[in-house]
């Protein structure tokens, strides 16, 4: 969603967790057709549930080496993208997905919007990758569902709306 700070737009991530004062993640390396219109966010975060911290990213920026990179060094456990990507887009960026997890031995999570998207058709297929790069499970692109990982026994349950 976009915030305001300083008078600056970001295209920003709210984490909210019941206890916890709300956080927000800024986008920080942005894509070229949104550089007019916002500016980059300049903070690291992580998200702890107990002793797992997890990584956020948004759309482009999880395509990034050096993103994923900087975040395994802050010692994050899992990488968590939110994402807006076409049938093209998403099938592409899986195998990326798949190798990041591989290389920094940690699940990735992807969540993908479905339907009308700016000027195209976004294709759904969020996913879960084990920190081995093997997909455990993805959507469809048609449904709105949930997927829930769970962490301690790395098996994910879908849940339908």
């Amino acid at each position: 969603m976009p915030t305001k700070l300083n008078n600056e737009i970001r295209i920003s991530m709210v984490i909210f967790q019941p206890g916890y004062t709300r956080q927000v993640y800024s986008k920080q390396l942005l894509h070229e057709d949104e550089l007019p219109y916002f500016v980059a966010g300049n903070e690291q975060i992580l998200i702890s549930i107990a002793d797992t911290k997890i990584a956020p990213a948004i759309s482009y920026e999880s395509l990034q080496s050096s993103h994923v990179d900087n975040f395994s060094k802050l010692g994050a456990h899992i990488y968590l993208a939110s994402v807006a990507k076409s049938e093209l887009g998403i099938t592409t960026a899986m195998d990326y997905y798949s190798e990041i997890s591989i290389k920094y031995n940690m699940p990735v999570l992807v969540s993908n919007s479905i339907g009308p998207c700016d000027n195209f058709i976004s294709a759904g297929k969020s996913s879960v990758w084990n920190d081995k790069g093997i997909l455990l499970a993805q959507l469809d692109s048609c449904m709105e569902r949930v997927l829930i990982f769970n962490t301690e026994t790395n098996l994910v349950k879908q849940v339908f709306l």
